[in-house]
């Protein structure tokens, strides 16, 4: 009789010595590592995407259509490699500020070349290195909008882009004139080109 009697007693004790002792402090909960993971992804996403500077645009095929890369020093290397490259490159240059108008050359237009803008240098606002469809386009060389002494308003420039593409679609030259009016169409070799600018 005397066990059920010690038993009640230790279990007093116990659940005295339970409801006094200090709550013990809250279990911080670690995170998972799988959580983890997919912050670390975004942070290293979000610092890539910072450091490219302009979007390239994929055409068919094993290269992109058209690129164009703004350097440290604000010129910007254009890349075209196929004929429909032409609309996105000149909306990107549009997005990036640059005065540009793309177009395919055409050996059956009637104009023949667009007319230089009176007033404005054709020189290196566009040079080009050794391969056919890069070229790099200076925009600080494209005149913007500007008052004469006389308070009449010239309008700026408008730098002209022209490619020539072979039978496989590659690009074969790219010419370009500073123009006052875009036309809308234009012989292919207008103004300056790689052995004009090397």
């Amino acid at each position: 009789m005397s066990t059920p009697t010690q038993f009640k007693r230790r279990l007093g004790a116990d659940l005295s010595a339970m409801a006094t002792a200090p709550a013990p402090a809250p279990a911080t909960r670690t995170p998972a590592r799988r959580l983890r993971l997919p912050l670390a992804v975004a942070t290293v996403a979000t610092a890539a995407a910072a450091a490219v500077v302009v979007p390239t645009l994929s055409g068919s095929g094993g290269s992109p259509a058209y690129a164009v890369t703004k350097k440290d020093d604000g010129s910007l290397v254009l890349h075209l490699n196929r004929p429909e490259g032409l609309p996105g490159l000149q909306q990107q240059l549009k997005k990036m500020g640059v005065r540009a108008a793309a177009l395919e050359g055409d050996e059956n237009c009637p104009t023949g070349a667009p007319p230089h803008a009176p007033w404005a240098t054709a020189g290196y606002a566009l040079t080009f290195p050794s391969e056919p469809g890069k070229a790099v386009i200076h925009p600080d060389m494209i005149p913007d909008d500007t008052t004469a002494s006389d308070g009449r308003r010239v309008a700026g420039a408008t730098l002209l882009i022209v490619a020539e593409f072979g039978k496989d679609n590659a690009t074969k030259a790219v010419s370009f004139r500073l123009v006052s009016k875009v036309p809308k169409c234009s012989v292919p070799g207008i103004g300056g080109g790689p052995d004009a600018h090397a």
